[in-house]
């Protein structure tokens, strides 16, 4: 698996290369889902590139890019796309809800989930918030697995890449062996200092129940800004509405995996997305867990590959309390998007 990580994080940092040069000089290509829904020059680029240093290693094994609609492709010779890259046992849908995932065969196959610039609009504009996202998901033989298989395979993220090419910023991680930032383990960062001074010497409440009820309103959050429909706008400003007296502080960093890489690192407290797709977190999904951290659902089960809706929090940022504290600040921003009606759209 470390070579497989090996290959993700070079043809990560080629992509890059691409983006260096050109990140805030290159025009709108064309536009997805709606006109804020965009696609540049660069991104086709990215995406070929990601895959043919991909396959070129692994060309028994799967991919599937977010710039791969029949129309987009960065040659503009029609149906050449990543698509072509998938064999027609595979379907994959982009609404996750009805994704199905056949890998074929008798043998444990790959999937790369990629998405060769997470932040275009950012991108775009010259911001240094995007990421290249790079996720490898273990599709299981067919027939394999449980209840919760999906298509005969119960896949699962085994190793993810996020690089920030403008921050010089690489992030990856494989299950099991830990997250690193440019090859540096990551350590969950210890706050209990700053929230003991905040506490107080009362004598009504334990110095325990004080610190869990300090968790919300020490946080830093990210909150999804999904641009497909009106409605999930809406729920999205409830949540901004509802959270913005509660939090140390909102943003809105429209990154997806850059800022599931900053939970890990533990400069967000968590991050709130809606409608997100396999590419926006395959990658993020493995470095947020190997971090310490945690992802979950919006009725609070662990989150996966499929999940469209998600919170995710950091970990261990809480001193003695801290796996409880994690899962306080889930809990309460859970009963916040509940009680706001921020859960569905």
């Amino acid at each position: 698996m470390q070579h497989i990580l090996q290959v993700m994080e070079k043809a990560a940092y080629l992509a890059g290369s691409i983006t260096r040069a050109t990140s805030g000089r290159i025009a709108i290509q064309m536009t997805k889902a709606n006109e804020r829904d965009l696609v540049t020059q660069s991104d086709l680029q990215c995406q070929r590139l990601i895959r043919d240093v991909l396959s070129k290693e692994f060309p028994n094994d799967l991919f599937l890019g977010e710039e791969e609609e029949d129309d987009v492709n960065a040659d503009g010779g029609g149906k050449d796309s990543a698509t072509s890259t998938i064999p027609s046992s595979v379907v994959l849908k982009n609404s996750l809800n009805s994704i199905t995932l056949e890998s074929g065969g008798n043998e444990d196959r790959l999937l790369f989930v990629v998405d060769p610039i997470d932040g275009t609009t950012n991108f775009q504009a010259g911001l240094p918030i995007y990421a290249i996202s790079i996720g490898a998901v273990s599709l299981p033989p067919t027939g394999k697995g449980n209840d919760e298989e999906i298509g005969g395979c119960k896949p699962e993220v085994v190793a993810g890449v996020i690089y920030n090419p403008a921050l010089n910023e690489m992030i990856s991680a494989v299950r099991g062996r830990g997250c690193y930032l440019n090859n540096e383990r990551i350590r969950p960062r210890n706050t209990a200092a700053t929230a003991s001074s905040s506490m107080g010497n009362g004598n009504d409440i334990s110095r325990k129940q004080q610190h869990q009820q300090s968790i919300l309103s020490q946080s830093l959050i990210n909150v999804g800004y999904p641009i497909k429909s009106t409605s999930l706008l809406q729920a999205s400003s409830r949540a901004i509405s509802a959270l913005s007296t509660k939090v140390r502080g909102l943003r809105i960093m429209a990154c997806a995996s850059q800022t599931m890489a900053w939970v890990a690192q533990s400069k967000f407290d968590a991050y709130i997305g809606w409608d997100l797709n396999a590419w926006d977190v395959a990658a993020g999904l493995v470095i947020v867990e190997e971090s310490g951290g945690h992802v979950c659902n919006f009725d609070g089960s662990r989150a996966d590959i499929t999940s469209r809706d998600m919170i995710i929090t950091c970990g261990s940022r809480r001193g003695a309390f801290s796996e409880e504290a994690d899962r306080t600040l889930q809990d309460e921003l859970l009963q916040v998007l509940r009680d706001n009606n921020c859960l569905e759209y």
